[in-house]
């Protein structure tokens, strides 16, 4: 079985540095997927709330 994903930029990768690291910031998308940008930063929310209150 072959997956053909292609991921598309969503914006131009740019510089951010800090102290004396360069990150180059970059965002792709990928239209294949089920799962949306908001869906996994709620889920990482909902799993860092159960770790804590455990």
């Amino acid at each position: 079985m072959s997956f053909n994903t292609k991921f598309i930029p969503l914006a131009k990768p740019y510089p951010h540095k800090i102290k004396n690291i360069t990150f180059f910031i970059s965002s792709f998308g990928n239209k294949n997927t089920s799962v949306c940008a908001e869906d996994v930063l709620f889920h990482m929310l909902q799993h860092k709330i159960i770790n804590k209150n455990q």
